[in-house]
């Protein structure tokens, strides 16, 4: 209870009493000017905060979308018994041990314009070089593809796990009636592992959401202009950037109260389907 306290109930409590006042910095500290909820109306009225969520609802999307379902793919594939089963598992379990900030960077190099692996192929085949992050309609897309490689696998473990718990006795049955393999997946295997496929979504969804280490080293802080900037990096340059703290603590428990929302929803529906 006291690691609880010390970690979770303090910050939260500064972090509501800056968002109620106009935080600045003074050759003394600190100074505070109560403003009461005006920094929660700004967070509304701001339309860069408004393109920020949008462009992180969009990331959440996307990569929760085509992780989930490459996820599922690839644990299908492998709970079918393919052969070279555990260098196969070994192989995919290579990004999930990787740094951040490592792969960040080697996808940044991957993606350079003149240099880059990728344009270099493009060029070979005569399809010419491609501006991967500094066109502001590909940059988003181009981090994402970053995420999807490094969070694929953590979602094709935890299905393939699932997978593997599942008790035998409905697939003979199955097998014996004739099912075909559509039918077996989806009569069975699925509703087998919805409660799993919506642990895994919960978990992909939170962190898709808080989304800010791959951005900030490959756009450096949310280029080009703010074409990837999602709500913690916009959290972040107020804060660090701007210095205006009470808006960022604002913001932040504007966000901390739509995970804690959203979680919510996901437990209660798995707990339904327990």
């Amino acid at each position: 209870m006291l690691l609880l306290a010390l970690f979770v109930v303090y910050p939260t409590i500064v972090a509501i009493q800056f968002s109620l006042n106009h935080v600045t910095i003074t050759g003394e500290g600190l100074s505070m000017r109560f403003t009461g909820l005006d920094n929660y109306a700004r967070a509304f009225r701001d339309p860069l905060i408004a393109t920020a969520a949008r462009q992180t609802l969009e990331w959440v999307i996307v990569v929760t979308l085509v992780e989930m379902l490459f996820g599922l793919g690839l644990a299908l594939l492998v709970s079918s018994g393919i052969r070279l089963r555990s260098v196969v598992i070994s192989v995919l379990m290579i990004p999930i041990v990787l740094p951040p900030v490592a792969v960040s960077l080697a996808w940044r190099f991957s993606y350079q314009e003149q240099f880059g692996v990728y344009n270099y192929l493009l060029t070979f085949l005569h399809l010419g070089p491609v501006r991967w992050l500094s066109d502001r309609n590909l940059a988003l897309f181009s981090v994402m593809a970053t995420d999807i490689w490094q969070a694929t696998p953590f979602v094709f473990l935890l299905l393939l796990a699932g997978l593997q718990a599942m008790p035998s006795d409905p697939f003979e049955a199955a097998a014996i009636d004739g099912a075909t393999p559509w039918q077996v997946f989806r009569t069975i295997t699925l509703p087998l592992l919805r409660p799993t496929l919506l642990v895994v979504l919960l978990l992909r969804t939170i962190d898709a959401a808080r989304i800010f280490d791959k951005i900030f080293v490959m756009t450096n802080g949310g280029g080009p202009g703010t074409a990837t900037e999602t709500l913690t990096m916009s959290i972040y340059k107020t804060a660090f950037i701007q210095f205006d703290f009470g808006y960022a603590a604002g913001l932040s428990f504007l966000f901390q109260i739509l995970l804690v929302i959203l979680g919510t929803i996901y437990v209660r529906n798995v707990l339904k389907e327990g």
